[in-house]
C-alpha cells in the first residue's frame, strides 16, 4: 500500500464520497476535496478542526451547519506532506484581487478590499 492513499468524506456519520490518490498528487487531491466539502465560502476557518498522525489527516466542519462534513486522508503521512497540507488549508482562506493578484483584506464591515487597487 506504500504510495497509495484513500480520501474519505463523511456527512454527519455516513460515508458521502471517496477518492483514491497516488503519492504524486495526494496533497492536491486532498486540498481540493477539502475545498469542495468544507468550503471556505460557507465555513469560517475558526469553525474547522484539523488532526493528523503518521497514518491519517482529517479536516472537519465544526460550524454547526446542517451538513457537517469530515474529510479524511488515509496513508503514510510524511512531514513534508503535513507541512504542504497545513499551508494549503491556510491558503484556502486567503483571497486575492482579480485585478492585481495581491492579497485582499477584510474591513471591520466584512467587506473584502485590495490594499493596492
Amino acid at each position: 500500500m506504500d504510495g497509495e492513499y484513500e480520501i474519505l468524506v463523511y456527512e454527519h456519520n455516513s460515508m458521502y464520497d471517496s477518492h483514491d490518490a497516488s503519492s504524486a498528487n495526494v496533497v492536491d487531491v486532498f486540498l481540493e476535496t477539502c475545498r469542495k466539502y468544507v468550503n471556505p465560502e460557507y465555513v469560517n476557518q475558526n469553525y474547522t478542526e484539523f488532526h493528523s498522525s503518521s497514518r491519517f489527516v482529517s479536516y472537519a466542519d465544526r460550524s454547526g451547519n446542517d451538513k457537517p462534513m469530515l474529510v479524511i486522508l488515509i496513508g503514510i503521512i510524511t512531514d513534508e506532506m503535513l507541512v504542504a497540507i497545513e499551508d494549503g488549508l491556510k491558503k484556502l482562506y486567503v483571497h486575492y484581487c482579480e485585478d492585481c493578484g495581491k492579497e485582499m483584506v477584510f474591513l471591520r464591515t466584512g467587506v473584502l478590499v485590495c490594499n493596492k487597487c
